[in-house]
Protein backbone atom coordinates (compact mmCIF):
# COMPACT_ATOMS: atom_id res chain seq x y z
CA UNK A 1 0.00 0.00 0.00
CA UNK A 2 0.97 3.60 -0.46
CA UNK A 3 -0.29 6.44 0.50
CA UNK A 4 -1.02 9.69 -1.48
CA UNK A 5 -3.26 12.87 -1.37
CA UNK A 6 -5.14 15.30 -3.55
CA UNK A 7 -6.15 18.49 -2.43
CA UNK A 8 -9.69 19.89 -3.84
CA UNK A 9 -11.22 23.51 -3.97
CA UNK A 10 -14.64 23.48 -2.63
CA UNK A 11 -17.73 25.73 -3.79
CA UNK A 12 -19.60 26.16 -0.11
CA UNK A 13 -22.62 27.98 0.32
CA UNK A 14 -23.28 30.48 3.27
CA UNK A 15 -24.93 27.54 5.65
CA UNK A 16 -22.12 25.00 4.75
CA UNK A 17 -19.81 27.72 5.10
CA UNK A 18 -21.04 28.51 9.14
CA UNK A 19 -21.05 24.76 9.66
CA UNK A 20 -18.05 24.13 8.49
CA UNK A 21 -16.26 27.26 10.75
CA UNK A 22 -18.37 25.35 13.59
CA UNK A 23 -16.63 22.19 12.82
CA UNK A 24 -13.54 24.05 13.28
CA UNK A 25 -14.72 25.23 16.12
CA UNK A 26 -15.00 21.68 17.74
CA UNK A 27 -11.76 21.35 16.65
CA UNK A 28 -10.56 23.82 18.46
CA UNK A 29 -12.48 23.52 21.59
CA UNK A 30 -11.29 19.53 21.82
CA UNK A 31 -7.55 20.94 21.32
CA UNK A 32 -8.02 23.22 24.01
CA UNK A 33 -9.42 20.55 26.26
CA UNK A 34 -6.82 18.41 25.93
CA UNK A 35 -4.28 21.39 26.57
CA UNK A 36 -5.47 22.31 29.70
CA UNK A 37 -5.52 18.66 30.74
CA UNK A 38 -2.13 18.29 29.80
CA UNK A 39 -0.80 21.21 31.79
CA UNK A 40 -2.61 20.46 34.71
CA UNK A 41 -0.66 17.07 34.31
CA UNK A 42 2.50 18.70 34.32
CA UNK A 43 1.79 21.15 37.14
CA UNK A 44 1.07 18.41 39.26
CA UNK A 45 4.21 16.36 38.00
CA UNK A 46 6.41 19.61 38.78
CA UNK A 47 4.22 19.54 42.70
CA UNK A 48 5.30 16.29 43.19
CA UNK A 49 8.84 17.31 42.36
CA UNK A 50 8.76 19.54 44.97
CA UNK A 51 7.85 16.79 47.45
CA UNK A 52 10.57 14.93 46.68
CA UNK A 53 9.09 12.30 45.02
CA UNK A 54 10.99 10.37 42.85
CA UNK A 55 10.73 10.58 39.21
CA UNK A 56 9.33 6.59 38.62
CA UNK A 57 6.51 7.30 40.93
CA UNK A 58 5.35 10.50 39.88
CA UNK A 59 2.44 10.63 37.56
CA UNK A 60 3.00 9.98 34.00
CA UNK A 61 2.30 12.11 30.83
CA UNK A 62 -1.02 11.44 29.58
CA UNK A 63 -1.04 9.82 26.17
CA UNK A 64 -3.45 10.33 23.35
CA UNK A 65 -5.82 6.92 24.61
CA UNK A 66 -5.64 8.30 27.96
CA UNK A 67 -6.98 11.61 26.81
CA UNK A 68 -9.55 10.09 24.39
CA UNK A 69 -11.28 7.64 27.35
CA UNK A 70 -11.52 11.47 29.48
CA UNK A 71 -12.83 12.97 26.76
CA UNK A 72 -15.43 9.79 26.38
CA UNK A 73 -16.36 9.91 30.00
CA UNK A 74 -16.66 13.79 30.18
CA UNK A 75 -18.04 14.78 26.75
CA UNK A 76 -21.45 14.80 27.87
CA UNK A 77 -20.99 17.55 30.56
CA UNK A 78 -18.70 19.26 28.79
CA UNK A 79 -19.48 19.29 25.28
CA UNK A 80 -23.53 18.26 24.95
CA UNK A 81 -23.40 20.02 21.76
CA UNK A 82 -21.05 17.00 20.02
CA UNK A 83 -23.42 14.80 18.49
CA UNK A 84 -23.75 17.22 16.22
CA UNK A 85 -19.99 16.87 14.92
CA UNK A 86 -18.19 14.13 13.58
CA UNK A 87 -16.33 11.83 16.38
CA UNK A 88 -13.45 12.06 14.03
CA UNK A 89 -13.48 15.91 14.70
CA UNK A 90 -12.40 15.72 18.54
CA UNK A 91 -10.13 12.54 18.20
CA UNK A 92 -8.09 14.47 15.56
CA UNK A 93 -7.68 16.90 17.55
CA UNK A 94 -7.00 15.22 20.99
CA UNK A 95 -4.31 12.94 18.88
CA UNK A 96 -2.51 16.73 17.84
CA UNK A 97 -2.51 17.91 21.20
CA UNK A 98 -1.03 14.58 22.63
CA UNK A 99 1.68 14.94 19.73
CA UNK A 100 2.44 18.28 20.19
CA UNK A 101 3.07 17.50 23.94
CA UNK A 102 5.29 14.61 23.12
CA UNK A 103 7.35 16.41 20.82
CA UNK A 104 7.71 18.97 23.86
CA UNK A 105 9.09 16.36 26.10
CA UNK A 106 11.24 15.25 23.41
CA UNK A 107 13.27 18.82 23.31
CA UNK A 108 11.07 19.09 19.36
CA UNK A 109 9.04 22.40 19.92
CA UNK A 110 7.59 24.72 23.10
CA UNK A 111 4.76 23.27 25.43
CA UNK A 112 1.32 23.31 23.47
CA UNK A 113 -0.41 26.68 23.87
CA UNK A 114 -4.46 27.66 23.68
CA UNK A 115 -5.91 28.78 20.62
CA UNK A 116 -8.25 31.45 19.67
CA UNK A 117 -10.43 31.50 16.93
CA UNK A 118 -8.55 35.17 15.96
CA UNK A 119 -5.68 33.35 15.17
CA UNK A 120 -5.98 29.82 14.40
CA UNK A 121 -7.34 28.92 10.94
CA UNK A 122 -10.34 26.82 10.74
CA UNK A 123 -9.89 23.36 9.97
CA UNK A 124 -10.95 20.45 11.15
CA UNK A 125 -10.26 15.97 9.86
CA UNK A 126 -13.12 13.25 9.40
CA UNK A 127 -12.64 9.38 8.62
CA UNK A 128 -16.17 8.31 8.22
CA UNK A 129 -18.62 8.24 5.72
CA UNK A 130 -16.12 9.79 3.22
CA UNK A 131 -17.25 9.49 -0.16
CA UNK A 132 -15.84 11.24 -3.73
CA UNK A 133 -17.84 11.56 -6.85
CA UNK A 134 -17.57 13.69 -9.75
CA UNK A 135 -17.94 17.31 -8.49
CA UNK A 136 -18.66 17.00 -4.63
CA UNK A 137 -17.29 14.99 -2.11
CA UNK A 138 -19.39 13.74 1.27
CA UNK A 139 -18.26 14.46 5.02
CA UNK A 140 -19.24 12.38 7.66
CA UNK A 141 -22.15 14.71 9.44
CA UNK A 142 -21.67 17.54 7.31
CA UNK A 143 -23.05 15.93 3.46
CA UNK A 144 -22.13 16.85 0.04
CA UNK A 145 -20.19 19.60 -0.74
CA UNK A 146 -19.48 20.60 -3.91
CA UNK A 147 -15.64 20.80 -5.82
CA UNK A 148 -14.88 24.18 -7.88
CA UNK A 149 -13.32 22.20 -11.17
CA UNK A 150 -12.33 18.68 -11.97
CA UNK A 151 -8.68 18.02 -12.32
CA UNK A 152 -6.89 15.15 -13.96
CA UNK A 153 -5.59 13.76 -9.97
CA UNK A 154 -9.68 13.77 -9.06
CA UNK A 155 -10.64 11.45 -12.12
CA UNK A 156 -7.68 8.74 -11.66
CA UNK A 157 -8.71 9.11 -7.79
CA UNK A 158 -12.07 8.00 -8.16
CA UNK A 159 -11.19 5.32 -11.32
CA UNK A 160 -9.13 3.58 -8.55
CA UNK A 161 -12.02 3.93 -6.09
CA UNK A 162 -14.33 2.26 -8.35
CA UNK A 163 -11.99 -0.64 -9.26
CA UNK A 164 -11.16 -1.09 -5.77
CA UNK A 165 -7.79 -0.50 -5.97
CA UNK A 166 -7.71 2.78 -3.17
CA UNK A 167 -9.67 3.34 -0.11
CA UNK A 168 -10.43 6.66 1.17
CA UNK A 169 -8.68 7.14 4.73
CA UNK A 170 -9.52 11.21 6.04
CA UNK A 171 -10.55 14.12 4.26
CA UNK A 172 -9.25 17.66 6.18
CA UNK A 173 -11.03 20.44 5.33
CA UNK A 174 -9.60 23.66 5.77
CA UNK A 175 -9.59 27.54 4.99
CA UNK A 176 -6.94 29.46 2.93
CA UNK A 177 -5.87 32.38 3.41
CA UNK A 178 -7.10 33.60 0.53
CA UNK A 179 -10.72 32.79 1.99
CA UNK A 180 -11.70 29.62 0.43
CA UNK A 181 -12.30 26.18 1.57
CA UNK A 182 -10.32 23.33 0.41
CA UNK A 183 -10.66 19.62 1.25
CA UNK A 184 -7.14 17.27 0.96
CA UNK A 185 -8.41 13.88 0.31
CA UNK A 186 -6.11 11.46 2.06
CA UNK A 187 -6.12 7.61 0.34
CA UNK A 188 -4.29 4.35 0.32
CA UNK A 189 -3.54 2.65 -2.97
CA UNK A 190 -2.81 -0.95 -3.47
CA UNK A 191 0.77 -0.89 -5.61
CA UNK A 192 1.15 -3.71 -7.91
CA UNK A 193 4.57 -3.41 -8.16
CA UNK A 194 6.96 -1.62 -4.60
CA UNK A 195 8.73 1.35 -5.41
CA UNK A 196 11.89 -0.83 -4.77
CA UNK A 197 11.05 -3.07 -8.17
CA UNK A 198 10.39 -0.13 -10.08
CA UNK A 199 12.42 0.88 -13.05
CA UNK A 200 14.38 4.23 -12.17
CA UNK A 201 14.80 6.85 -15.11
CA UNK A 202 17.96 6.32 -17.15
CA UNK A 203 18.74 9.70 -16.92
CA UNK A 204 22.05 10.49 -15.00
CA UNK A 205 22.73 11.78 -11.41
CA UNK A 206 22.11 15.16 -11.63
CA UNK A 207 23.32 17.24 -8.28
CA UNK A 208 20.53 20.59 -7.66
CA UNK A 209 22.37 23.89 -6.57
CA UNK A 210 19.52 26.11 -4.97
CA UNK A 211 20.30 29.82 -5.08
CA UNK A 212 18.77 33.07 -5.30
CA UNK A 213 19.69 34.36 -8.65
CA UNK A 214 18.98 31.53 -10.14
CA UNK A 215 16.63 29.77 -8.08
CA UNK A 216 18.23 25.78 -9.17
CA UNK A 217 20.66 24.82 -11.01
CA UNK A 218 20.93 21.03 -12.67
CA UNK A 219 24.14 20.00 -13.38
CA UNK A 220 25.76 16.11 -13.75
CA UNK A 221 29.07 14.89 -12.18
CA UNK A 222 31.07 15.96 -15.32
CA UNK A 223 29.44 19.99 -15.09
CA UNK A 224 27.12 19.40 -18.01
CA UNK A 225 23.99 21.92 -17.23
CA UNK A 226 20.81 19.92 -17.21
CA UNK A 227 18.70 22.64 -15.97
CA UNK A 228 17.64 25.80 -14.85
CA UNK A 229 15.17 27.38 -12.52
CA UNK A 230 14.76 30.83 -12.71
CA UNK A 231 14.58 32.80 -10.09
CA UNK A 232 11.31 33.18 -8.65
CA UNK A 233 9.94 36.96 -8.45
CA UNK A 234 6.69 35.67 -7.28
CA UNK A 235 6.21 38.44 -4.15
CA UNK A 236 8.86 40.51 -5.07
CA UNK A 237 6.47 41.50 -8.02
CA UNK A 238 3.32 41.99 -6.01
CA UNK A 239 4.98 43.99 -2.97
CA UNK A 240 4.04 47.21 -3.78
CA UNK A 241 0.69 45.74 -3.36
CA UNK A 242 1.19 43.69 -0.36
CA UNK A 243 2.61 46.80 1.33
CA UNK A 244 -0.52 48.71 0.61
CA UNK A 245 -2.63 45.95 2.26
CA UNK A 246 -0.53 45.93 4.76
CA UNK A 247 -0.49 49.53 5.49
CA UNK A 248 -4.22 49.29 5.05
CA UNK A 249 -4.66 46.42 7.98
CA UNK A 250 -2.36 48.30 10.50
CA UNK A 251 -5.14 51.53 10.07
CA UNK A 252 -8.07 49.43 10.35
CA UNK A 253 -9.57 49.68 14.00
CA UNK A 254 -8.88 45.94 15.70
CA UNK A 255 -12.08 44.16 16.13
CA UNK A 256 -13.49 45.86 13.30
CA UNK A 257 -15.32 44.65 9.75
CA UNK A 258 -13.09 46.47 8.04
CA UNK A 259 -9.94 44.69 9.74
CA UNK A 260 -11.38 41.09 8.86
CA UNK A 261 -11.66 42.23 4.76
CA UNK A 262 -8.07 43.94 4.92
CA UNK A 263 -7.15 40.48 6.46
CA UNK A 264 -9.15 39.19 3.75
CA UNK A 265 -7.47 40.66 1.05
CA UNK A 266 -4.34 40.84 2.01
CA UNK A 267 -4.24 37.12 2.13
CA UNK A 268 -5.77 36.33 -0.91
CA UNK A 269 -2.18 38.28 -2.15
CA UNK A 270 0.08 36.35 -0.59
CA UNK A 271 -1.90 33.17 -1.79
CA UNK A 272 -1.86 34.51 -5.15
CA UNK A 273 1.89 34.79 -5.37
CA UNK A 274 2.70 31.32 -3.33
CA UNK A 275 0.10 29.84 -6.15
CA UNK A 276 2.48 30.99 -8.82
CA UNK A 277 5.88 29.85 -6.50
CA UNK A 278 4.03 26.31 -6.12
CA UNK A 279 3.58 26.28 -9.90
CA UNK A 280 6.62 26.56 -11.12
CA UNK A 281 7.91 24.41 -8.53
CA UNK A 282 5.90 21.54 -9.68
CA UNK A 283 6.57 21.55 -13.28
CA UNK A 284 10.45 21.77 -12.72
CA UNK A 285 10.22 19.30 -9.93
CA UNK A 286 8.24 16.53 -11.85
CA UNK A 287 10.46 17.30 -14.40
CA UNK A 288 13.56 16.18 -13.43
CA UNK A 289 12.28 12.91 -10.84
CA UNK A 290 10.50 11.85 -14.58
CA UNK A 291 14.29 11.95 -16.22
CA UNK A 292 16.31 11.16 -13.39
CA UNK A 293 17.02 8.21 -11.08
CA UNK A 294 18.80 10.15 -8.68
CA UNK A 295 18.70 13.16 -7.59
CA UNK A 296 21.14 15.10 -5.24
CA UNK A 297 20.72 18.35 -2.77
CA UNK A 298 22.08 20.13 -0.03
CA UNK A 299 20.72 20.38 3.24
CA UNK A 300 20.12 24.47 4.01
CA UNK A 301 20.42 26.55 7.12
CA UNK A 302 17.76 28.38 5.63
CA UNK A 303 16.62 29.72 8.85
CA UNK A 304 20.85 31.20 9.46
CA UNK A 305 20.37 32.59 5.94
CA UNK A 306 17.49 34.43 6.49
CA UNK A 307 19.23 36.34 9.21
CA UNK A 308 20.96 38.24 6.43
CA UNK A 309 18.23 41.46 6.11
CA UNK A 310 19.58 42.37 2.54
CA UNK A 311 18.51 38.41 0.91
CA UNK A 312 16.05 37.32 3.66
CA UNK A 313 13.24 38.51 1.21
CA UNK A 314 14.94 37.33 -1.50
CA UNK A 315 15.19 33.55 0.07
CA UNK A 316 12.14 33.37 1.56
CA UNK A 317 10.85 33.95 -2.68
CA UNK A 318 12.34 30.80 -3.95
CA UNK A 319 10.94 28.05 -1.88
CA UNK A 320 13.95 25.92 -1.25
CA UNK A 321 12.27 23.77 1.30
CA UNK A 322 9.07 23.00 -0.57
CA UNK A 323 11.48 22.04 -3.83
CA UNK A 324 13.48 19.81 -1.45
CA UNK A 325 9.96 17.81 -0.32
CA UNK A 326 8.84 17.72 -3.52
CA UNK A 327 11.52 16.18 -4.78
CA UNK A 328 12.30 13.94 -2.27
CA UNK A 329 8.60 12.05 -2.55
CA UNK A 330 8.54 12.43 -6.03
CA UNK A 331 11.24 10.73 -6.85
CA UNK A 332 10.31 7.76 -4.70
CA UNK A 333 7.23 7.72 -6.49
CA UNK A 334 8.91 7.27 -9.86
CA UNK A 335 11.61 4.47 -8.27
CA UNK A 336 13.92 7.17 -8.00
CA UNK A 337 15.75 8.34 -4.73
CA UNK A 338 16.81 12.08 -3.74
CA UNK A 339 19.98 12.04 -1.58
CA UNK A 340 20.42 14.80 1.09
CA UNK A 341 24.40 16.25 1.08
CA UNK A 342 25.68 17.05 4.45
CA UNK A 343 25.12 20.90 5.05
CA UNK A 344 28.91 20.75 5.80
CA UNK A 345 29.96 19.93 2.21
CA UNK A 346 31.76 22.50 1.24
CA UNK A 347 30.22 21.94 -2.63
CA UNK A 348 30.41 26.13 -3.85
CA UNK A 349 34.30 26.25 -2.71
CA UNK A 350 35.19 22.90 -4.08
CA UNK A 351 36.74 22.29 -7.25
CA UNK A 352 34.66 19.65 -9.63
CA UNK A 353 37.80 19.27 -11.82
CA UNK A 354 40.46 18.86 -9.34
CA UNK A 355 38.61 19.04 -5.75
CA UNK A 356 40.71 20.99 -4.58
CA UNK A 357 39.06 23.43 -1.26
CA UNK A 358 39.54 27.26 -2.06
CA UNK A 359 39.84 28.56 1.55
CA UNK A 360 37.37 31.85 1.17
CA UNK A 361 34.76 32.67 -1.72
CA UNK A 362 32.47 35.66 -1.80
CA UNK A 363 28.82 35.93 -2.44
CA UNK A 364 30.07 38.82 -4.95
CA UNK A 365 32.41 35.91 -7.19
CA UNK A 366 29.48 34.61 -9.92
CA UNK A 367 32.55 32.77 -11.64
CA UNK A 368 34.38 29.86 -9.70
CA UNK A 369 37.77 29.59 -10.21
CA UNK A 370 39.82 27.20 -8.95
CA UNK A 371 43.21 28.19 -6.93
CA UNK A 372 45.31 25.21 -7.54
CA UNK A 373 47.97 26.97 -10.65
CA UNK A 374 48.13 23.28 -11.92
CA UNK A 375 44.22 23.57 -12.88
CA UNK A 376 43.01 26.37 -13.65
CA UNK A 377 39.59 25.02 -14.05
CA UNK A 378 36.68 28.26 -14.53
CA UNK A 379 33.33 27.47 -14.37
CA UNK A 380 29.97 29.13 -13.48
CA UNK A 381 30.10 28.68 -10.06
CA UNK A 382 26.26 27.06 -9.85
CA UNK A 383 27.25 24.69 -12.40
CA UNK A 384 30.55 23.40 -10.48
CA UNK A 385 28.43 23.27 -6.94
CA UNK A 386 25.94 21.30 -8.87
CA UNK A 387 28.92 18.76 -10.22
CA UNK A 388 30.08 18.78 -6.78
CA UNK A 389 27.00 17.58 -5.55
CA UNK A 390 25.79 15.08 -8.40
CA UNK A 391 29.78 13.14 -7.87
CA UNK A 392 29.15 13.29 -4.21
CA UNK A 393 25.64 11.37 -4.92
CA UNK A 394 27.73 9.00 -7.38
CA UNK A 395 30.43 8.51 -4.73
CA UNK A 396 27.50 7.18 -2.30
CA UNK A 397 25.67 5.12 -4.97
CA UNK A 398 28.69 4.00 -5.13
CA UNK A 399 29.12 4.13 -9.05
CA UNK A 400 31.72 6.41 -8.65
CA UNK A 401 34.89 6.74 -11.08
CA UNK A 402 37.41 8.02 -8.79
CA UNK A 403 39.94 6.12 -6.44
CA UNK A 404 39.00 6.91 -2.73
CA UNK A 405 42.19 8.39 -0.96
CA UNK A 406 42.60 8.95 2.94
CA UNK A 407 43.93 12.20 4.04
CA UNK A 408 41.76 15.33 4.85
CA UNK A 409 40.35 18.31 2.23
CA UNK A 410 40.44 21.53 4.86
CA UNK A 411 42.51 23.94 3.28
CA UNK A 412 45.07 24.09 6.52
CA UNK A 413 45.26 19.83 5.90
CA UNK A 414 48.36 18.38 5.55
CA UNK A 415 46.90 16.43 2.23
CA UNK A 416 45.09 19.86 1.25
CA UNK A 417 47.70 20.57 -2.07
CA UNK A 418 46.80 16.49 -3.75
CA UNK A 419 44.53 17.01 -6.73
CA UNK A 420 41.54 14.83 -5.95
CA UNK A 421 38.02 14.00 -8.08
CA UNK A 422 35.41 16.22 -7.30
CA UNK A 423 33.58 13.53 -4.48
CA UNK A 424 36.88 13.24 -2.48
CA UNK A 425 35.94 9.99 -1.08
CA UNK A 426 33.61 12.01 1.17
CA UNK A 427 31.14 9.38 2.80
CA UNK A 428 27.96 10.06 4.60
CA UNK A 429 28.72 10.52 8.14
CA UNK A 430 27.41 12.22 11.07
CA UNK A 431 28.04 15.71 10.82
CA UNK A 432 30.97 17.48 12.52
CA UNK A 433 30.57 21.53 13.90
CA UNK A 434 32.82 23.57 11.88
CA UNK A 435 33.99 27.29 12.37
CA UNK A 436 31.21 30.08 11.41
CA UNK A 437 31.52 31.79 8.11
CA UNK A 438 31.81 35.27 7.40
CA UNK A 439 28.55 36.53 6.30
CA UNK A 440 30.22 37.37 2.72
CA UNK A 441 31.43 34.02 2.05
CA UNK A 442 29.58 31.12 0.90
CA UNK A 443 29.74 27.45 1.52
CA UNK A 444 31.07 25.81 4.93
CA UNK A 445 34.31 24.11 5.06
CA UNK A 446 34.24 20.87 6.87
CA UNK A 447 36.48 19.96 9.84
CA UNK A 448 39.32 17.60 9.45
CA UNK A 449 38.10 14.36 9.37
CA UNK A 450 39.76 11.03 7.95
CA UNK A 451 38.27 8.48 5.43
CA UNK A 452 39.05 5.03 6.38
Amino acid sequence: MSHGAVRVRLDVTDVQAGMMLRAAGARRFAWNWAVAKVRANADQWAAEATYGIDKPHRVRPLSFFTLAKRWTAEKPAVAPWAGEHSTWTFRYAIRDAANAHQAFLAGKRRFPRFKSRHRDRARFTVRDGLALEAGRVRLAKYGWVRITAACPQQAKLRRLLRRGHAALQHITVARHSDGHWYATVNFDRQVRVPAEQRPSPVGPVVGVDRGVKTAAVVATADAALVAELPASRALRDRLRQVKHLQRALSRASKGSANRRKAVARLGRAHARAAAVRAEALHGFTAKLAREHGAVVVEELATANLMRNRHLAAAIGDQGWAELARQLTYKTARRGGQCIVVDRWFASSKTCSACGAVRPKLTLAERTYRCGNGACGHVADRDVNAAANLAAWGEHTLGICPCVTQAGDRHPSGPTAEQARHACGGWVSGPALRAAPVPPDEAGTSRPPVSVA
